[in-house]
């Protein structure tokens, strides 16, 4: 018997898996991003230290 409580997605299951692969992978570049943000950064900050110490 149908379940009557159950509604009708525009999406199968391959569409909503494919969206959720999107998602997930649009994640792993913003934490790649992040992580090569954050190690510019204190490359730089280590930079500005030798830079100043040098005065």
């Amino acid at each position: 018997m149908p379940n009557p409580f159950e509604v009708a997605s525009p999406f199968d299951e391959a569409e909503a898996f494919e969206a959720l692969i999107d998602v997930i992978a649009d994640e792993v570049v913003d934490a790649q991003s992040t992580e090569i943000n954050a190690r510019r950064a204190a490359a730089e900050h280590a930079e500005n230290l030798r830079l100043a110490r040098a005065l």
